[in-house]
């Protein structure tokens, strides 16, 4: 029964993660930066590490801009992982990269501050869903972005550490 609590525990967190960064039906940009070989993988949530069926991502190049990331999550009903298709793309403002995410068949991109910190680690922020301004154009957000990306508040409170799995 403890073990059970764990896991509906941890899917909880991993939806209060993952569950609220900032949306919009306009992306940050157009795919135009080139695929970062270095996030290539298989990565999973450092907080997952010693969960027996831990969430993870499969990233891999889609083109030569943009990447196929495939989200696996354990679903203890069926005994079985689930999966969440995805194309990203990255934005880089100054020295911050953006990540610009849309669920396939869907419309809506979810926007992320990506760090990556070299070969082995990856953090990823959510941009904060408080933002009221609506955007019609990628240029007006880039500059809403170059204004307030430097401030904590700009981002939830809440990191997300994704360590390569290689095995």
């Amino acid at each position: 029964m403890k073990n059970v609590s764990f896991v509906v525990l941890l899917a909880a967190l991993s939806v209060l993660l993952w569950g609220c960064p900032y949306k919009s039906m306009i992306p940050l940009s157009e795919p135009t930066e080139y695929v970062n070989k270095q996030v290539l993988g298989k990565w999973m949530p450092k907080s997952q590490e010693s969960n027996a069926h831990p969430e993870y991502y499969v990233i891999a190049q889609k083109d030569t801009v943009r990447y196929a990331v495939d989200h696996f999550q354990y679903n203890e009903n069926d005994s079985a992982y689930e999966t969440k298709l995805y194309t990203t793309w990255t934005t880089r403002i100054d020295n911050i990269q953006f990540m610009n995410v849309q669920q396939d068949g869907q419309r809506e991109v979810t926007l992320y501050r990506l760090d990556v910190m070299g070969d082995d680690l990856m953090i990823l922020y959510e941009v904060t869903n408080n933002i009221d301004e609506k955007f019609t154009d990628s240029k007006k957000m880039q500059e809403f972005f170059k204004k307030y990306k430097s401030l904590s508040f700009f981002y939830n409170g809440d990191e997300v550490e994704l360590i390569k799995v290689r095995k």
